[in-house]
């Protein structure tokens, strides 16, 4: 038994809809920032010109990693002689 072939000259063809966008099961929002949230100029060159300690730590410690030739050594022991040095010069 063959199907009868529908007619399609009286029905509306079906519209495809887009579900709508929920936001993450994980409870966190999305939020889109435009550019008047963002930093303003002047804060930006002021964080650059002058590092915080933890970055004055973080490039010292690299510095003694460098100056054993790069091999070797422990790394605890680099980052807790450069916190020595730059609270040192943070406090002198």
């Amino acid at each position: 038994m063959a199907k009868e072939p529908r007619a399609t000259d009286s029905t509306t063809p079906k519209t495809r809809t887009r579900k709508s966008a929920t936001e993450p099961e994980n409870g966190t929002k999305v939020v889109k920032v435009g550019k008047a949230a963002a930093r303003p100029q002047q804060q930006v060159d002021t964080a650059v010109a002058s590092p915080s300690l933890e970055e004055k730590v973080r490039i010292r410690a690299y510095e003694l990693y460098l100056q054993r030739g790069a091999n070797g050594g422990s790394p605890e022991q680099d980052w807790f002689q450069a916190i020595a040095e730059v609270y040192g010069q943070s406090v002198a």
